[in-house]
């Protein structure tokens, strides 16, 4: 009786992860749709594998530094990302006042 429930369990988890995987998928803005098709094949022909990989590439092209696309038809940025919805900084980040904190390995020492 423990070997069944562990396997509905299993089994269960697998299928959650599945369809976590299939609506990440079709929420995502980021894939085409031969892509999405092509993963969506993925994900229930291999069942937990093809989720995990799934998931994983989302994940990185959701988490590419400063929301930045690799495309080869240009640049690309996600919403609210990109040069245009950046407010101008100076050198110093947000606050362009002096100060020679974070200049790797100047010590605080010199000028610019």
């Amino acid at each position: 009786m423990t070997a069944i429930t562990a396997s509905v369990a299993l089994g269960l988890a697998v299928l959650l992860l599945d369809v976590i995987a299939t609506v990440l998928l079709v929420r995502s803005t980021v894939a085409t749709p031969r892509q999405k098709a092509l993963q969506l094949v993925f994900i229930w022909a291999i069942p937990f594998l093809g989720s995990i990989v799934v998931i994983a590439i989302l994940r990185e092209t959701i988490s590419t530094p400063r929301g930045r696309l690799s495309s080869g038809s240009g640049d690309q940025w996600f919403p609210g990302f990109g040069p245009e919805s950046e407010p101008h900084r100076g050198h110093h980040g947000e606050h362009s006042g002096g100060g020679d904190v974070g200049h790797g390995g100047d010590g605080g020492f010199g000028g610019h």
